[in-house]
């Protein structure tokens, strides 16, 4: 089953300049990766698969998540982790899963059973009552992770989860989505620049260089690719 289908995405996005678009789709229960080194190109594609931002006239796509369609069964459908802080360092991890439960308009009983799942589901039971501030990168991640999965949403969209982190906790973020998709069956797509990342965790890549998608493929296919041609994969222009 298919979790959306992307027609001409790129091609219809001026600000990406594409010169061969590759049509996408994501399967529902998969892993999928938009690999891009250029910060302006991620931020313009996941904004857009957000609904947060309007694709040019023309752009096409077909699904449940139909961006031109209803916005709010589109955003009621999905869970949103972006760069950008958005929990209150000053209150607790439980605060701030309530505040975000309330604004989603979860009932009293519900709010309840949900923050009580994701302060276990998400490994933040030892810290719960404590302010974020006091937590560390990796932890606060994980409380935005869990902020994001309170309405149990079909999918679950994240912008660079890992950035920032060390090396355990970067594979502390991959365990923990690897555990919500296996588990949960939740569709993960999420944008990063690493290619390591991309390889460890995803079902499928979409690669997207100078603002047009090159190739889409799952990540053992370009390791064994890259293993013939014995040459790395690489970007133009790196930012």
């Amino acid at each position: 089953m298919t979790a959306f289908t992307v027609e001409d995405l790129i091609r219809h996005l001026e600000r990406l300049r594409a010169r061969g678009p590759i049509p996408f789709d994501v399967k529902s229960g998969e892993i999928f990766g938009i690999l891009c080194p250029q910060g302006q190109d991620r931020r313009t594609l996941i904004a857009i698969l957000m609904t947060m931002l309007f694709p040019v006239s023309g752009f096409a796509e077909r699904s449940p998540l139909a961006i031109l369609g209803n916005l709010g069964d589109v955003r009621r459908s999905m869970g949103i982790v972006i760069r950008e802080p958005v929990l209150d360092p000053v209150l607790t991890g439980r605060e701030n899963l309530d505040f975000h439960a309330r604004l989603h308009g979860l009932g009293e009983e519900v709010r309840r059973r949900r923050i009580s799942e994701a302060i276990e589901l998400f490994g933040i039971a030892g810290s719960a009552d404590a302010p974020v501030e006091t937590y560390s990168p990796a932890m606060v991640q994980h409380l935005e992770i869990g902020r994001a999965y309170l309405t149990h949403p079909e999918v679950l969209f994240l912008a660079e989860p890992t950035k920032g982190l060390d090396g355990p906790g970067r594979r502390d973020i991959w365990d923990l989505l690897r555990r919500l998709n296996r588990e949960r069956g939740v569709t993960i797509i999420f944008t990063t620049h690493d290619v390591a990342e991309a390889e460890a965790i995803c079902t499928r890549v979409a690669v997207v260089d100078g603002g047009e998608v090159v190739a889409l493929d799952a990540p053992e296919t370009f390791r064994a690719v890259m293993a013939l041609d014995d040459t790395p994969l690489e970007f133009d222009n790196p930012s």
